[in-house]
């Protein structure tokens, strides 16, 4: 163990484990999460004084530049989390209105439509404002529609409005693609290139977070505000009591919306004061149209097969989650809605568990290699749930986001790398996908009313990993420098 001691800090260096004081950056093996420079320590402690001077130096200008990423990297991660607990609060918000306003599968899916529309309409004008101004502009602009949208559901609720509800969906929506257009590529771009794929995938652990967090605070503030009835003890209610009924279970999600709404005002005047570092984009000329930008984007064949692998990416996972509590209802009798949102909270966490596990290993082998197998392991696991059914068919679909996980940002990462000054209308592009989620949700809702059978639909989740299986396998090869068959550099 070799120690240098020197005015900027202390290191130690200990089974190639760098430890620095004047941060929380923990360097595994020499790599670097948020720097973009290398810091190399002589074993030889009487190399001489210029050597210790200019290493000296290097550690000030290094601590200097971690210490200016710390909390803009932080605040970054927690719009990760926030995006999260709005996206999952959706799967709890389903059922609870597909019951309240007696709707069929294919208008409880609409809901998602709703939602996943306010993300396509949105990134290209965010985009065109990000680039006259900066990814900041971006994010106080996502995080205002959050909260109004939010807020929207206290008055949506007391007028007993589905639409209503539908417009605040819309409106977080919105806001959330502001806020994915701006934070996925300023994570990605946070630091060398090269790394791009581990930052973005650190920064998603937040959102998987997120997403168990949204689950239980919805199971705790939502499903179970409101006792669940059998259909037999509601048939036999008179209409002003079913009434009654149905309005409480829409009341149930007017405090956790206004919780939602305060605590994204705070994390925007947080950000409104905290400096942001500049991005080299930004000092970029800006002055290229968006169709302009749009031209060069076509020609680039790895961006393109990205906007299809995240448009099918997103509809998987959203069709898989969003029916997850009717799939267990449908498929074991005895279950209540209550009691099956249980197993939403485990998809949570085994999607957490995959992101972690994945985050290392898109650090370690090629992540076109990693996206490959989780995307064929996906798929495996719908088919099981499609034909099998029952106890085994809940369980393959609970366990399959555990290998969803790491998909989104690997695949936005892949996209992205190499687009220079369109880097943001790419992103922006690339974000507009998400309107996958309101695009296969009902059609997979479709598919089930058409066969009576929702296990049957889970094919069409399966059908997009399998185009995203392609898009690893075979397409992301096309990256300048980072062929399939060969490890990341």
């Amino acid at each position: 163990m070799t120690k240098n001691m020197g005015y900027s800090g202390f290191w130690i260096l200990d089974s190639g484990f760098w430890i620095l004081d004047s941060g929380f950056w923990i360097l595994d093996s020499g790599f670097w999460i948020l720097d973009s420079g290398r810091l190399t320590v002589s074993t030889a402690i009487d190399e001489g004084a210029m050597d210790n001077i200019s290493m000296q130096s290097s550690v000030a200008r290094d601590n200097k530049k971690n210490r200016g990423y710390l909390a803009p990297f932080t605040l970054l991660c927690s719009l990760f989390f926030l995006w999260a607990v709005a996206n999952n609060l959706n799967d709890i918000l389903l059922p609870q209105f597909q019951k309240a306003f007696v709707l069929t599968n294919f208008q409880a899916g609409l809901i998602q439509s709703a939602f996943y529309f306010g993300y396509f309409i949105i990134p290209i004008p965010v985009g065109i404002l990000m680039n006259k101004l900066n990814y900041k502009a971006g994010i106080m602009t996502g995080l205002l529609l959050y909260a109004v949208g939010a807020a929207l559901f206290w008055p949506a609720a007391e007028a007993m409005s589905y639409t209503l509800f539908l417009v605040g969906l819309f409106i977080i929506a919105a806001g959330l693609g502001c806020l994915e257009t701006a934070a996925n590529p300023f994570v990605t771009v946070l630091g060398p290139e090269k790394t791009g794929h581990f930052r973005i995938n650190l920064a998603q652990t937040f959102n998987s977070f997120g997403a168990i967090v949204a689950v239980i605070f919805g199971q705790s503030l939502i499903l179970s505000n409101v006792p669940h009835l059998s259909q037999e003890t509601l048939d036999k209610m008179t209409v002003e009591q079913l009434d009654t009924y149905n309005h409480s279970l829409v009341l149930a999600v007017q405090s956790p919306y206004m919780i939602i709404a305060a605590a994204v005002l705070m994390i925007a005047f947080l950000i409104l004061f905290t400096k942001f570092p500049v991005i080299q984009s930004d000092t970029h000329d800006n002055s290229s149209s968006f169709f302009e930008s749009l031209g060069r984007l076509i020609k680039v064949k790895h961006w393109r097969w990205a906007v299809l692998a995240q448009f099918c990416y997103v509809g998987a996972q959203t069709a898989c989650w969003s029916y997850l509590i009717r799939y267990a209802v449908d498929e074991i009798p005895s279950m209540t809605p209550g009691y099956a949102a249980n197993y939403l909270t485990a998809t949570m966490v085994f999607f957490f568990i995959g992101r972690s596990t994945g985050t290392w290993l898109v650090k370690r082998f090629a992540p076109e290699k990693v996206l490959a197998c989780y995307a064929l392991i996906s798929m495996i696991l719908c088919i099981i749930s499609a034909f099998v059914g029952g106890y085994i068919g809940l369980i393959a679909l609970t366990i399959c986001s555990m290998f969803m996980s790491i998909q989104y940002p690997t695949i936005f990462s892949l996209g992205i790398k190499g687009l220079g000054p369109d880097t943001k209308y790419g992103s922006s592009l690339i974000v507009m996908t998400i309107v996958g989620g309101g695009v296969v949700t009902p059609i997979m809702g479709f598919v089930s009313d058409a066969v009576g059978h929702i296990p049957t639909a889970e094919l069409v989740p399966a059908f997009c990993f399998a185009v995203i299986l392609v898009f690893a396998k075979f397409r992301a090869n096309a990256l300048p420098g980072n062929p399939f068959n060969s490890k990341s550099k």
